[in-house]
């Protein structure tokens, strides 16, 4: 090997070849000067070795053995007065990274681990080194009781904090829907009452049939067959050809169901939620059909006089029926319309009777004392009224 690219000889290597070499200047020095001189001698003259008698071996000699350090020579029979740590070193990309966990765990093991001093520092960790990665186990630790009871004391607290975050959310959600449930109901409710204001549309919302309505009509036909004076059966209004006016309202209640309400009739009996028969469904002559008994009690026209005694008389089980057409006006047919305002007249044809058959002991009259008469008896015929729009009858 070249002496330019040898590696550097260490300090103690450098010392033990100088002590070396002293020991072999001594040993050569020991020997008798002719010897040395004839080997000086045989090497300069090329000559042949001259045979020299040889001498008896020195004794050997007794190193010196060096027990302190500071004359920095390198002896092996000198034993330190500490165990040597010698430091290995590790490259930065074999070491693991620390993870949070782990700095936690470190930091709870170094709290509780003692240092003594004793030539070299003792680590609380085992190193385990496998396949490149460092797994590190925590060596025990007196303090393990006290770091369990802070866990549980972490994790108490945090149990704490979540059901109170779980009752506040819990909290705010209900005062919100107590606050906004009534203020969404009381502005439909306004909302509602300005479109019926403004817009004056069915109060209900409900399609055609269904709503509130104007019957216009006029008393088409007076009968009054059913008694045996005629002064004893009257309509209102009291001549053919006045106008008549009903209110209705009709609501619905299934598909094909509805029911009719009466509400401010001067001419007609007030009645309530009657059922009303939907007749020959989407056809040209669709119509509503109602019919119920009622009570008709009439005042003689002639009351008071010495023909009639009689001051009021009551027709039992008379008959009161009404057909409402919702696709015919006279001759014509149209298509009905889905909405439409409230008490609006009705579109199509009416038609309105209140009838009784001959019936015995009809009708029932009393006297200016409220005394039943006989003066009045049944008749052959029938009594009627009929009413009707401009072309409700034929």
């Amino acid at each position: 090997m070249d002496r330019d690219t040898a590696p550097e000889m260490p300090s103690t290597a450098r010392a033990l070849s100088a002590s070396t070499m002293d020991g072999c200047r001594s040993t050569e020095d020991g020997l008798p000067a002719e010897v040395v001189a004839a080997g000086a001698d045989a090497s300069a003259d090329k000559s042949p070795p001259v045979a020299v008698p040889l001498r008896a071996a020195p004794p050997p000699l007794k190193l010196h053995i060096v027990t302190d350090f500071q004359q920095r020579a390198y002896n092996p029979g000198a034993l330190p007065r500490q165990p040597l740590r010698i430091p290995r070193k590790q490259s930065q990309q074999s070491m693991p990274s620390a993870s949070p966990v782990s700095v936690l765990h470190r930091a709870s093991c170094g709290s509780s681990s003692t240092i003594t001093s004793t030539g070299y520092m003792s680590s609380p960790y085992a190193a385990d080194w496998t396949r490149g990665k460092t797994r590190r186990t925590c060596l025990a630790s007196p303090g393990g009781g006290e770091l369990d009871e802070k866990q549980w004391h972490a994790h108490r607290g945090r149990s704490r904090r979540f059901l109170l975050t779980i009752g506040v959310v819990t909290v705010v959600v209900l005062v919100t829907l107590a606050i906004a449930l009534p203020l969404g109901l009381r502005n439909k409710v306004s909302t509602q009452g300005r479109q019926t204001d403004d817009d004056k549309d069915d109060a209900s919302g409900a399609l055609f049939p269904a709503g509130s309505f104007l019957l216009k009509t006029s008393l088409h036909k007076t009968e009054a067959g059913c008694t045996s004076k005629n002064t004893t059966w009257t309509c209102d209004p009291v001549r053919p050809g006045d106008p008549s006016v009903f209110y209705w309202d009709i609501v619905q209640l299934n598909y094909y169901t509805y029911v009719v309400t009466s509400t401010d009739n001067p001419f007609g009996p007030d009645f309530h939620n009657v059922s009303m028969r939907v007749r020959d469904y989407n056809k040209p002559t669709e119509r509503l059909e109602f019919s119920f008994a009622m009570n008709k009690t009439v005042t003689p026209s002639d009351a008071g006089s010495p023909t009639n005694r009689a001051a009021k008389c009551t027709y039992v089980d008379t008959t009161f029926q009404a057909t409402l057409y919702t696709r015919k006006r006279g001759t014509s047919f149209f298509d009905p319309p889905r909405r439409h305002a409230k008490d609006a007249a009705w579109p199509g044809d009416v038609q309105i009777v209140q009838s009784l058959p001959s019936t015995a002991g009809q009708p029932m009259c009393r006297d200016a004392s409220n005394n039943l008469i006989a003066d009045v008896a049944a008749g052959i015929g029938t009594c009627q009224c009929q009413y009707g729009n401009a072309n409700g009858w034929p």
